[in-house]
């Protein structure tokens, strides 16, 4: 309790600017019941891998001491180390995270996120892959707050606080800074959208035209500028067909601006969060708050909140989830009712969209009136256990998930246990380097790779945090597909 108030004493604090419009704080995200303590202390000696070959991931030295930090969580209340985006250089970094393929485990998502968020040093290039790793993830927000303690003064940092300021809405700062500085951008139609914003209508109309006729911008942005400038176009306005991946943040808010808006459900995650605003419909606001979830970007709480804030009003996908999670949360506010067909209904709709676990951690108070679940009730179980991985001892735990799911980890679940069960070897720093390739392992033990799982653990373990490996061993168990 104390370091959540700490940590909500320090963003209750942070200046006005670096707040606006960011609805989803660093407190929202660190109080989910779902994070377990990163280390125990436990000692380490012998070998970590167990035999494993495990890839490597080049280091590097500095060549001078780094001693500027950027960060919106204290290194005490993260317990991330201060030095953990030290060891591996900007581009390298940069190829690593953006491999790691669709959402992982809970725990392994909610560790990025930390270290992401996390006060630690490194020089302004690594806070661009951190605060861009941010926009990818959808916590755009935060990434407008993080790169905000930097100095914006070329090209590059710029365009990443352009990006970052018109996915989360904090538009008029930055057209404001444009607009005295306009050598920060080489964007012209950034310009000329700041200009007839924060800046000279006039100018901007005429610094279009002047554009437009040295071929400065696309034709779809050209058309986009035009009805901006001048809204009786919009009414005829005929678009090209939108590019969903190669689409940039000005052309999705000036389509919005000219009446076209996209719904975001097809366009890359960093879009997503514009969709839970209360001006988009709840359809729409479910399904952007279902894909921000899956990967932890958006709390368990505001999940909820959005199944929740009206009626099914149709047939359908989406509503099949909607009626179930509210049925659901009413049959759990009243633990003398038997939930079984209720959750057999929400997890035949939730599990294989990755949103069993956040669920389960909204509800983890009523889930836990319900006392620990008999042996036949396997899905209650299993949710009392994504809400709580500390619910019962760990090997408890994982012999009874292995019980009903023994095809999971198949012969490698003694292999696991025996490790659990053995003091690791050798300990490996806990750094960005390790991190991430334990990240890529777990991706590739969920699609199938248990080997590459089992060296995950061996690599966490081997940094001193063993509570963290039993918490994604438990959610392995409960969330890999069927082998």
């Amino acid at each position: 309790m104390r370091t959540v108030t700490t940590l909500a004493l320090i963003l209750l604090t942070t200046p006005l600017s670096a707040q606006s419009n960011a609805p989803i704080s660093a407190i929202d995200w660190l109080s989910q019941p779902g994070l377990v303590p990163l280390s125990d202390g436990s000692s380490i000696i012998g070998d970590p891998t167990n035999g494993a070959v495990l890839d490597e991931i080049t280091t590097i030295e500095l060549e001078g001491p780094v001693t500027k930090s950027y960060g919106l969580i204290p290194t005490k209340i993260s317990k991330i180390p201060i030095d953990f985006w030290t060891d591996v250089d900007p581009e390298t970094l940069t190829q690593i995270i953006g491999s790691l393929s669709g959402p992982g485990l809970p725990a392994a998502n909610d560790l990025l996120l930390r270290a992401l968020l996390a006060e630690t040093l490194g020089d302004e290039v690594v806070l661009g892959v951190r605060v861009r790793a941010l926009i990818d993830l959808g916590a755009v927000y935060a990434a407008y707050s993080l790169l905000g303690q930097s100095q914006i003064d070329n090209f590059e940092s710029f365009a990443l606080f352009a990006e970052a300021a018109l996915l989360s809405d904090n538009i008029e700062q930055m057209c404001r800074q444009l607009n005295l500085a306009r050598h920060l951008s080489n964007n012209e139609a950034l310009q000329v959208y700041c200009l007839a914003r924060e800046g000279s209508w006039d100018t901007a109309v005429l610094n279009f035209f002047t554009l437009r006729t040295i071929g400065a911008f696309s034709p779809t942005m050209s058309d986009l500028l035009e009805a901006d400038l001048d809204p009786e176009l919009a009414d005829t306005l005929e678009l090209n067909q939108v590019d969903m991946f190669g689409i940039s943040a000005i052309e999705f808010k000036l389509r919005a601006s000219v009446g076209q808006p996209l719904a975001t459900q097809f366009l890359p995650l960093k879009f997503a969060p514009s969709d839970l605003s209360n001006k988009t419909g709840w359809r729409q606001q479910i399904e952007a708050a279902e894909r921000l979830a899956a990967v932890g970007s958006l709390p368990a709480a505001k999940l909820l909140e959005k199944y929740q804030s009206s009626r099914r009003v149709a047939s359908g996908d989406v509503w099949a989830r909607v009626l179930a999670v509210q049925k659901l949360d009413s049959v759990l506010a009243d633990p003398i009712i038997d939930p079984e067909a209720e959750l057999q209904a929400f997890w035949a709709l939730m599990h294989d969209r990755k949103l069993t676990s956040p669920l389960a951690q909204a509800w983890a108070n009523k889930l836990r009136k319900f006392g620990v679940a008999s042996e036949d009730d396997n899905i209650l179980f299993q949710m009392q256990i994504l809400a709580n991985v500390n619910y019962l001892d760990f090997y408890i735990t994982m012999d009874r998930l292995n019980s009903f799911r023994p095809q999971v980890l198949a012969a490698d679940y003694d292999t696991l246990i025996t490790h659990f069960k053995q003091e690791v070897a050798e300990a490996i720093p806990f750094r960005s380097s390790n991190i991430l390739r334990a990240m890529k392992k777990i991706s590739d033990g969920l699609d199938g790779n248990s080997t590459a799982f089992l060296e995950a653990i061996f690599l966490y373990r081997a940094m001193g945090l063993t509570p963290l490996a039993q918490q994604l061993a438990v959610e392995f168990m409960i969330l890999a597909p069927d082998r």
